[in-house]
């Protein structure tokens, strides 16, 4: 039986080495594999350098909306207190013109009264004998 024992152990490993060999791959395989993998890392190297270009032009772009936005409300700022002083500015011109109606009633009523009261009588035309 022991002799049988070496045939069958060399039979098997006869058998299973092509079996084995099989699934490995021939030497142009590899090769074109690892040129495969490396026009990706080429890729990918560049990918990451369009990113980071992006990503430049973003924080660039970020700077100057941020810029605008500053401009912005300042320019806001400064139309609430252009809007504040015409406020008080019409509301100064409303009083000014209050104490000038006080004033032409109280200090010159004759010119109040031509200017605020005209009136048009129709007088009847005198004769000229009379």
């Amino acid at each position: 039986m022991q002799g049988l024992a070496i045939p069958r152990g060399v039979f098997i490993l006869a058998l299973g080495v092509p079996l084995l060999l099989a699934g490995c791959a021939t030497r142009s395989s590899v090769e074109q594999a690892q040129n495969s993998a490396n026009l990706a890392d080429q890729h990918a190297t560049a990918a990451d350098s369009h990113a980071a270009n992006a990503d430049s032009h973003a924080v660039a772009a970020q700077a100057r909306a941020d810029e605008a936005a500053g401009i912005g409300n300042s320019a806001m700022t400064t139309a609430q207190t252009a809007d504040q002083k015409a406020t008080a500015a019409q509301t100064g011109l409303m009083r000014a013109n209050a104490r000038i109606s006080y004033l032409e009633r109280h200090l010159m009523p004759k010119h109040f009264a031509k200017v605020h009261h005209k009136i048009k009588h129709n007088k009847p035309l005198r004769p000229s004998g009379t």
